[in-house]
């Protein structure tokens, strides 16, 4: 899945923490930009996560992402591209 135009989300603070499986058959491949609560941001470029099947949103994309990562002062999450891929179809062999 490809957004078709930048898409930002606040995560939510409760959302289930990200849990990686390395067993599992679907990664997401991600382009995306952290802005920070108290200034500052971090972005990202073909970013893969372990997700446990082929539908994700792209606020659970958000919400992953900033847990995976344990940002702790995230604000918005602008998701620039978001692929679905099968474990071994990418370059992280």
């Amino acid at each position: 899945m490809k957004p078709p135009h930048l898409l930002t989300h606040i995560p939510d603070p409760d959302a289930e923490p990200y849990t990686p499986d390395p067993r599992s058959a679907w990664r997401v491949k991600l382009a995306f930009r952290v802005d920070f609560t108290n200034g500052g941001h971090v972005e990202g470029e073909d970013f893969l996560l372990d997700i446990p099947g082929r539908d994700l949103s792209t606020e659970r994309a958000a919400e992953i992402l900033v847990s995976s990562m344990n940002l702790l002062r995230a604000g918005p999450v602008t998701i620039r591209s978001m692929h679905i891929v099968r474990r071994g179809e990418h370059d992280d062999l």
